[in-house]
């Protein structure tokens, strides 16, 4: 709790100021919470995290640098009790899993209404988790009673590490942008064989198509081009 007012602190991470803005706005509207610090990058944010020790950290995971993953996984082996919630444009099911199993304690997207945005919060300061309407069905590799099960550090890092090593193959070869067909010229198999790798791929990380593989390769920098 802040020393003033008892009001929450709040760190907030996002690489747009005016975002930052309207977030600090409706959050001191309410009476309950203290913006302490702002940030636009990975480093920052996990600089103001430690040394300001806030209740809750509300984090964009497209900064600027690092990852979002890898700054939650960083804030999370200081072991502080700092609250993350994760407020984002993106909604696809693979990068909800990947976030929540870093360790974080909310998933709220950007289109949200303001009362939705605060009803998460509260939820968490109940030490419950907050996921969006649709996405309460994650495996239960994820949850487990409304709980998330902690992954290796290298799976943290590696968002692929699920994937054998043809299906990592195909992965990239699509993220490219590539067709079966050539794909399969390219590793030798059968374009039957690659659509099954291509299924495999996409049901294992949660996506609903191809075109969402491409887009998460593209934020996460994993494109081979």
């Amino acid at each position: 709790m802040d020393q003033q007012g008892n009001k929450l602190s709040v760190v907030l991470a996002d690489d747009h100021t005016i975002v930052r803005h309207a977030i600090k706005t409706i959050l001191e509207n309410t009476g309950e919470y203290r913006v302490i610090a702002e940030c636009s990058t990975v480093e920052a944010t996990v600089s103001a995290v430690q040394q300001q020790r806030p209740d809750l950290l509300i984090l964009d995971l497209g900064l600027p640098g690092k990852s979002g993953l890898e700054a939650i996984y960083e804030i999370q082996e200081l072991q502080l009790n700092t609250h993350i919630v994760v407020l984002t444009m993106f909604e696809d099911e693979a990068t909800v899993r990947q976030t929540l199993s870093a360790g974080a304690d909310a998933y709220v997207f950007k289109n949200s209404s303001p009362d939705e945005f605060l009803r998460a919060l509260s939820i968490v300061r109940a030490g419950k988790m907050y996921l969006p309407e649709g996405y309460h069905h994650l495996p239960s590799e994820v949850r487990t009673n409304g709980a998330i099960d902690p992954r290796s550090k290298d799976e943290v890092h590696d968002p692929l590490a699920k994937l054998s090593k043809r299906e990592r193959e195909v992965f990239y070869l699509l993220a490219d942008g590539m067709p079966n067909r050539v794909i399969a010229k390219k590793l030798f198999i059968s374009p039957r064989t690659v659509e099954t790798h291509r299924a495999r791929v996409i049901k294992k990380l949660g996506f609903g198509s191809t075109a969402d593989l491409i887009r998460y390769a593209i934020r996460n920098n994993l494109l081979t081009l």
